[in-house]
């Protein structure tokens, strides 16, 4: 997920995919489209299914223009968050949803000389886990304001769209580094990386929890508000609460919002960190929108990257 600057002989290497603009050529953007990585539409199958997309940018004139930005948005259709619908669904006017606003997942200023010449980047997302679509849209703008673009469109049918609550499975990496860390939206069920979060009131205000590993290096969860994330004081902290359970049954036999909200009410006192989790644990749950859930641990992969495997449910 970071930035990879490349330099490489400019002078014939490309061909500009862009119009030229009155003042000049616009950049070269193009995304690399192999078996590994996403470049264009795409109907999903699985939902929050991981993807990884990997671009290229080259200043059209790299002496009197080169490149000054980066950026990487996404637009959700309809919204990210599930679609409560009602029990008829014959009374459903698919219309009535809104489009969520555009949401800036990077915008990067190129500060060394390097990266202004040329640059690589690859990133690794989660897909929606809602039925609907999603618009990605890649932009390199060079000194004098002239843009390059690219996008592409994926769409998802999720099956269980028309039940009360909202259910999914995401993997949650373990960070190398604070910058590193995997933040998760619990009821659009969206993984987000670090580098989104920074200077980004928007992208702070979905996070409810955070993977934070112990001071042993077990995996965690905290929330928002636990002090050893050392978030700046600038950061939006949502106040979501975690409650652990003693057992594991109530995460299958639980399918209604009261009975989400029944099992919050009765399990243990509230804590900002789950501590050390175990594989089958149990994790209730209750948003700062008064959203409450269960997350179980499916599975804790310790090669070849430390990894969480959670299902979550999560009423609507």
């Amino acid at each position: 997920m970071s930035l990879l600057a490349v330099v490489l002989p400019l002078a014939g290497v490309l061909a500009a995919c862009s119009s030229e603009s009155e003042s000049g050529p616009n950049p070269y953007l193009d995304l690399v489209g192999t078996s590994r990585y996403l470049s264009s539409n795409r109907i999903l199958t699985t939902p929050g299914d991981t993807l990884t997309t990997r671009l290229y940018a080259e200043a059209a004139d790299s002496l009197n223009s080169p490149l000054r930005r980066l950026r990487i948005t996404v637009t959700y259709e309809p919204s990210k968050n599930p679609i409560i619908y009602p029990a008829n669904l014959f009374n459903y006017d698919p219309g009535s949803a809104r489009n969520d606003p555009e949401f800036v997942y990077l915008d990067s200023m190129l500060t060394t000389r390097r990266a202004q010449q040329a640059l690589a980047f690859q990133f690794t997302f989660g897909a929606r886990t809602t039925t609907g679509r999603e618009v990605w849209k890649f932009e390199a703008e060079d000194q004098q304001q002239r843009v390059a673009s690219r996008s592409y469109r994926l769409t998802l049918r999720n099956a269980d769209s028309a039940l009360v609550y909202h259910r999914y499975s995401v993997r949650l990496q373990a960070p190398g580094t604070a910058a590193s860390r995997s933040f998760l939206a619990l009821l659009p069920g969206l993984t987000l990386p670090g580098f989104t979060m920074r200077n980004n009131p928007a992208a702070q205000q979905l996070v409810d929890v955070v993977y934070l590993p112990t001071a042993a290096g077990a995996p965690s969860l905290s929330t928002p508000a636990d002090t050893r994330l050392k978030l700046p004081a600038t950061w939006t902290r949502r106040a979501t609460q975690l409650r652990l359970l003693s057992d594991t049954a109530s995460f299958a036999a639980t399918t209604t919002s009261q009975g989400f909200e029944d099992v919050f009410s009765r399990a243990q006192a509230p804590v900002t960190s789950t501590g050390a989790l175990r594989r089958n644990q149990v994790v209730a749950f209750r948003t700062a929108d008064q959203k409450y859930g269960l997350i179980l641990v499916q599975e804790i992969k310790t090669t070849p990257t430390p990894t969480l495997n959670l299902q979550v449910r999560i009423a609507k």
